[in-house]
C-alpha cells in the first residue's frame, strides 16, 4: 500500500528519480543541473513515483525510469498522453524500451535534452470528417477521474473523461467534443465514450468490489428517445446495471423546452438511469432546473474555489445543498484542490468531492493504485 505524500507545491518543479544505478542517478542530477532545475533530483521508490503521478496534487515536471525499475501500473500511468510529467526511461545498451516512452543514456547532456523534448500530443485541428473517422477506428479512450464520499472518504464513482487517441496527435475532451455535438456525431460520440469505460472499470477492478461511472452528455443527447435502450444494451454486454451509471447533463446547450426535458428525465428514470446537473455557478441562468427531477448537482470548480472567502458562495453552496438533502438528491464539489476547500465543501453540505486534491484524471489500468493509495492516506489519517 502507498504511503501519503507531504509536499509543498515547489516539489512539482524537481526530478523525480526511479533508479539505484549510479550512472544513471549522476546523469539525472547532471541533467537537472543542465536545465536549472529548482529542487534537486528526488530519488524514490517506483511505488511513490506512481503516487505522484496519479495521486492528489500537482504532478513531478519530470521523471526519470531506470531501464527495468518499473512495474507495470507505473509503467500505464507514465506513458499516459495526456501526463503534464515528462517521462524518460534511461536504458542500456540492448535493453528494451516500454513502448510508448522515450529513452536517453545515462549522459546528462542527452537526457536533458529528451526531457526537454515534450510529449507530441497535438496534431491538425480537429473536424467532423476526422472525428467519425476515429470513432470507426475506436480511438476515442477515457481517463478515470476518481470521486470520493466526503464523511467517510471512501471511493464511491469514477468519472469518465473522454480523449481521441490517434496516431499522431491527441486531443482532450476540449478539442472535439464541440465538433463532434456540431458534426450530429453527438450520440456516437457519447455512445463510444460509455462503451469505453465499462469495459475499462471492469477490467480495472477485476471483480473486486464495485464503483459507479458518471460521463457526461449533452442536451441534445440526453432527449433522444432512443437513449435509455442504447445504453441498456451496452450495459447488458458488459455486466453493468443502469444504477450502476450516473448521467451528467453538460451545459454546452441551453434549455428552451423544461418540459421536453422534464419528459426525458423521466423517461431514463424509468429505465433506472438517474442524471444530474452538471457544473452549476455562482450567478448560472440554469438555476431554475433544480425543480426537474433530477439526481443531484455538481458545483462547478470556480465556485468551490470561491468558498473559502466569498460569504455569497458559500450561502448559495449552502441553499443548494440544503435543498438538495431534502430531496434526496446528491451534491457533488468539483475542484477540490486542496484540504481547505474540502473542509469547506464539507461544510457547505456537499456529500461528495472531486478534484486535484482527490486524485487526477489517470488511465484506467492506474485506477487500482490509486485506489490502494487512496485508502492508506485514509488510513494515516483516521
Amino acid at each position: 500500500m502507498l504511503r501519503r505524500l507531504r509536499r509543498g507545491p515547489s516539489d512539482s518543479q524537481g526530478f523525480v528519480l526511479v533508479a539505484s544505478d549510479p550512472l544513471v542517478i549522476a546523469a539525472a542530477r547532471d541533467a537537472a543541473r543542465r536545465m536549472q532545475a529548482t529542487r534537486p533530483v528526488q530519488i524514490v521508490s517506483g511505488a511513490e513515483a506512481l503516487y505522484r503521478l496519479i495521486g492528489p496534487g500537482e504532478p513531478p515536471a519530470h521523471l526519470v525510469l531506470e531501464g527495468g525499475a518499473a512495474g507495470d501500473a507505473l509503467l500505464h500511468a507514465a506513458r499516459d498522453r495526456f501526463s503534464a510529467t515528462e517521462v524518460v526511461v534511461v536504458a542500456r545498451p540492448g535493453q528494451h524500451v516500454p513502448h510508448g516512452l522515450r529513452s536517453a543514456p545515462a549522459e546528462g547532456a542527452r537526457l536533458a535534452e529528451a526531457l526537454a523534448g515534450g510529449r507530441a500530443r497535438r496534431g491538425t485541428p480537429p473536424d467532423p470528417a476526422a472525428l467519425a473517422h476515429g470513432l470507426a477506428r475506436g480511438e476515442i479512450t477515457v481517463r478515470f477521474q476518481p470521486v470520493v464520499r466526503i464523511a467517510d472518504r471512501r471511493p464511491v464513482l469514477v468519472e469518465a473523461l473522454a480523449r481521441w487517441e490517434r496516431p499522431d496527435a491527441a486531443h482532450p475532451a476540449a478539442e472535439f467534443v464541440g465538433v463532434a455535438e456540431e458534426g450530429g456525431l453527438g450520440m456516437a460520440l457519447t455512445l463510444a465514450v460509455v462503451g469505453r469505460a465499462v469495459v475499462e472499470l471492469r477490467r480495472a477492478l477485476g471483480g473486486r468490489g464495485r464503483m459507479r461511472l458518471s460521463f457526461n452528455l449533452p442536451l441534445a443527447v440526453l432527449l433522444a428517445e432512443e437513449l435509455p435502450s442504447r445504453l441498456r444494451a451496452i450495459l447488458a454486454e458488459a455486466g453493468f446495471r443502469p444504477e450502476d451509471l450516473l448521467l451528467e447533463l453538460t451545459e454546452s446547450m441551453l434549455v428552451r423546452d423544461t418540459a421536453l426535458l422534464r419528459r426525458a428525465l423521466r423517461r431514463l428514470a424509468r429505465s433506472g438511469f438517474r442524471v444530474m446537473l452538471d457544473d452549476l455557478g455562482l450567478d448560472d441562468g440554469r438555476a431554475d432546473l433544480l425543480e426537474l427531477p433530477f439526481a443531484g448537482v455538481k458545483f462547478d470548480r470556480d465556485l468551490i474555489a470561491a468558498l473559502p472567502h466569498a460569504r455569497r458562495a458559500r450561502s448559495h453552496v449552502e441553499a443548494v445543498a440544503r435543498e438538495a438533502r431534502r430531496q434526496g438528491r446528491a451534491v457533488i464539489a468539483e475542484g477540490v484542490a486542496d484540504p481547505r476547500l474540502w473542509r469547506c465543501a464539507a461544510a457547505a453540505g456537499c456529500d461528495l468531492a472531486q478534484g486535484f486534491g482527490v486524485g487526477r484524471p489517470i488511465p484506467p489500468a492506474a485506477l487500482p493504485a490509486w485506489i490502494a493509495a487512496w485508502a492508506g492516506a485514509a488510513l494515516h489519517e483516521g
